[in-house]
């Protein structure tokens, strides 16, 4: 007959730690078989030990540890015949973790006096425990419940301590691995430490006060103003979210004394108040708008306009015309060009330190005067030869301005020489002769500005026969 093949079975797969393995290894029903065993791909003897039993077609490993994961196999010898069956198709021993049993607590975070506290064992993966609970390492009989409840006294005696669990069970696995040792303490009521920022405050700017109680993150806050202690609503301008009182668009109602308190509402625990602060509220800057140079406006002047503001530096300036902004320039001084930027200018300061702006500037009107036009008079006239004549050009009382001197339809410019002298706003023509008689114009010219008034009416000078 042709030779058997051997068939091994393991009885539990997978295994937990600590338990008991049992594989047997069968060849038919010839009871003559005595059997070989092997593990891992280099066909290692398996051999008896302290962990390891072979009883006929049985292996037994006892306390099973990670060592004994791995692959195994089996032979049927007939050693007087020298007879070996086919090996068998290997199986593998797995070593599966024990469950972690863990501790939670509820509340969490710290325990005050008066507190009540509730201990939860959790095992994952599994279902049916006994529970095993230890205080300071030492067993609690009477507690096999997953879960237990402690009340802490106003001493810190009692049930306070280091508590631990463990699960039992009568099917795989039946243990769990125990957990860590979880502190239950009681803690002396904080004092709630408050922070406001910024301090001093601008008009308008956001204050943010903070209340802080340790780092149990389970407080909820109250906020008292003032002496007489006055409660601190959410409104439109304060918002309060955690542990936090923001004010916005920071009033001169806001001043004054702020104190908060943690409460633990669920727990009926309130920490020791805080120490006051005192929100303080300062003035902002004032912007204001010079301009350069300061003279009468006409039509075709370019002129600059600076916004200053006393007290900081690293401002951001925005400019307005007629409540418009002006998209473009962010600058300290602008430069504008008349008629068409004439209107009422304004500039306000940003900046990314504090204060974050300054007050609106008062308004700058920027007039334009319509160009005026010369006048023109002469002394004397008619004229006879060899007197002295005087024309005197006037544009208004602007004494900036300088003129031109034009004679005849074509507008001749009159130079100054031998007998005609310009000084000022004076054209002087001495010792008149025939060729002084005609048309005079006058024009103000100021040169700086290229700015030309409208030229004057023309004077006719005649020259009389002695």
């Amino acid at each position: 007959a042709a030779l058997p093949k051997a068939t091994l079975t393991v009885e539990p797969n997978p295994v937990f730690p600590g338990e008991t393995v049992t594989l047997t290894c069968s060849v038919g029903s010839d009871s003559s078989w005595n059997y070989q065993w092997y593990k891992d791909r280099n066909y290692n003897v398996v051999s008896q030990s302290v962990r390891h039993t072979i009883t006929g077609d049985t292996l037994t490993i006892s306390r099973a540890a990670e060592s004994d994961q791995g692959f195994y196999w089996c032979q049927g010898e007939i050693q007087s015949r020298s007879i070996s069956s086919i090996i068998s198709d290997p199986v593998t021993i797995t070593l599966n973790a024990l469950p972690v049993a863990s501790v939670s607590v509820s509340p969490q975070g710290l325990l005050y006096s008066g507190d009540t506290v509730s201990l939860q064992c959790v095992i994952p993966g599994y279902t049916d425990w006994t529970y095993r609970w230890f205080r300071d390492n030492q067993h609690l009989p009477s507690q096999t419940s997953k879960a237990i409840d402690i009340t802490i006294h106003n001493t810190q005696t009692g049930q306070t301590g280091q508590y631990r669990c463990e699960g039992t069970k009568t099917d795989q696995p039946q243990r769990s691995q125990p957990s860590d040792d979880v502190t239950i303490s009681v803690t002396a009521l904080p004092k709630a430490t408050l922070t406001v920022d910024p301090n001093p405050v601008f008009p308008g700017e956001t204050v943010t006060l903070t209340c802080s109680v340790g780092s149990d993150s389970i407080w909820s806050y109250q906020w008292y103003k003032d002496r007489n202690y006055n409660v601190v609503s959410q409104s439109d301008r304060h918002t309060i979210t955690g542990d936090t009182l923001t004010i916005s668009r920071a009033a001169e109602s806001d001043q004054g004394l702020y104190w908060c308190q943690g409460e633990i509402q669920s727990r009926s625990i309130s920490s020791i108040i805080s120490d006051s602060v005192t929100i303080t509220l300062n003035a902002l800057p004032r912007a204001s708008v010079s301009i350069s140079p300061q003279f009468v406006l006409y039509p075709g002047d370019t002129v600059t306009l600076q916004c200053d503001i006393s007290d900081y530096t690293d401002w951001t300036y925005h400019w307005f015309i007629d409540n418009q902004l002006l998209p473009s320039p962010t600058r300290k001084t602008i430069t504008i060009s008349l008629p068409d930027k004439a209107g009422q200018y304004q500039c306000v300061g940003r900046r990314r330190g504090r204060p974050q702006m300054s007050y609106l500037s008062f308004s700058l009107p920027i007039i334009i005067t319509a160009l005026p036009k010369a006048t023109l008079t002469v002394e004397p006239n008619p004229v006879f030869p060899g007197e002295t004549v005087t024309l005197t050009c006037s544009v208004g009382s602007d004494s900036s301005w300088n003129y031109q001197w034009y004679k005849d339809r074509n507008y001749n410019v009159v130079s100054q020489s031998v007998r005609h002298s310009i000084t000022g706003d004076t054209l002087t023509i001495s010792r008149a002769a025939e060729s002084d008689q005609g048309f005079y114009w006058c024009q103000g010219e100021i040169q700086s500005r290229s700015i030309s008034s409208i030229i004057s009416d023309p004077v006719t000078i005649t020259l009389n026969g002695e």
